[in-house]
């Protein structure tokens, strides 16, 4: 799971051109726009669904993101191969970003269509150093990180596998040599279309969306989802980061870059039109977690405390992780800005408190 459990809400209606809630069959993929094809993928995670899309060329396709390494999503290409293209039609798979119901089948369509995958340098290095790096290093990262939050140790053993890579053959991951990098401002030629690669960070280090202006259609992955905001966390990897900054600074860019009528499609809920009040209604969001945070720190709390403050309610293990993370990005967004100073007590714990 890769988003936040904020539900937001847009103050302006957004409009759904295929009807907020629906969605096509999984496995059935519906035409959106002239050859561009939204394809349904149940996931076997509290997100239980992600879109992908299948962009059509003259002599064969393009697959846009590929659903989680699971049985289950590799039944539905089963019936997509079966039943609309070829695997040998496929000229590439671009990949949005690492996360794993985006990145998780990237190796394996690679391999079946015997194809490139399309993915930034700065996607491709966070995600192969996670599986590649020592994982006791690790596990002792972890650890101070979890404890300079004010965890209990036995918190702390029960979170630490959520942090290490999970054993594979290296045949199932995606490796250097399958990839051809792609940059802001690149574009990607798809039936003599010219698809324009716009990046976003936050959420991820380089995160691709996809713009034809031709069509007048973006493929926005996690840049833009019309109901749920993409989590922004701080990691043990960059735990003094300010990925809040950047994100707020992405969805300036996409507000004011991309055409108002450009009909979006995200990697999550339904295509939409509206694009700058959504992006404007996320800015405004955050900035509304940081109002609340600039008043909790008025004496010393924790982490642990902060994540009280913005998400108060019963959360499970996975979002008790993006919370904190959530919580962090937010308390570093006013560190870095001189807002508030950071120190730790006498047990080692990080403390947060408004400047004096």
């Amino acid at each position: 799971m890769t988003h936040n459990s904020r539900n937001t809400r847009p103050t302006e209606p957004l409009d759904y051109p295929f009807k907020r809630g629906w969605s096509p069959e999984p496995g059935v993929p519906f035409e959106v726009a002239d050859g561009v094809f939204w394809l349904r993928m149940p996931l076997p995670i509290a997100l239980d669904h992600i879109n992908l899309w299948l962009l059509k060329e003259h002599d064969g396709w393009t697959i846009v993101d590929s659903g989680y390494d699971s049985d289950l999503c590799k039944s539905v290409w089963d019936q997509v191969f079966d039943t609309m293209l070829a695997p040998n039609d496929v000229k590439r798979v671009i990949v949005t970003h690492f996360h794993p119901d985006h990145i998780g089948l990237a190796a394996w369509l690679a391999a079946r269509c015997d194809c490139p995958i399309l993915i930034s340098k700065g996607e491709f290095e966070l995600y192969h150093s996670i599986h590649t790096r020592d994982q006791s290093q690790v596990a002792s990262m972890v650890n101070d990180y979890l404890q300079e939050l004010g965890y209990e140790q036995d918190v702390v053993e029960r979170f630490l596998p959520f942090f290490l890579s999970e054993e594979k053959p290296k045949s199932d991951r995606v490796q250097p040599e399958q990839c051809v990098f792609i940059q802001e401002a690149d574009a990607v030629l798809i039936r003599d279309r010219s698809w324009q690669v716009v990046t976003g960070n936050g959420h991820s280090p380089e995160h691709s969306c996809l713009y034809c202006a031709e069509l007048g259609v973006m493929i926005s992955g996690d840049q833009a989802i019309p109901r749920i905001s993409s989590n922004v966390s701080v990691y043990p990897a960059n735990r003094h980061a300010d990925p809040l900054g950047d994100w707020i600074t992405s969805c300036e860019k996409l507000r004011d870059s991309i055409p108002n009528d450009t009909l979006i499609l995200p990697s999550h809920q339904e295509p939409f039109y509206g694009i700058a009040q959504r992006m404007q209604h996320l800015i405004d969001d955050h900035h509304e977690q940081l109002n609340e945070l600039r008043l909790a720190v008025q004496a010393p709390i924790s982490a642990i405390q902060a994540r009280s403050v913005l998400f108060n309610r019963k959360l499970s293990q996975v979002d008790t992780l993006l919370a904190t993370g959530e919580t962090l990005a937010h308390l570093n967004f006013l560190l870095h800005r001189n807002e508030i100073a950071m120190q730790l007590n006498q047990q080692g714990v990080a403390l947060y408190a408004e400047r004096h």
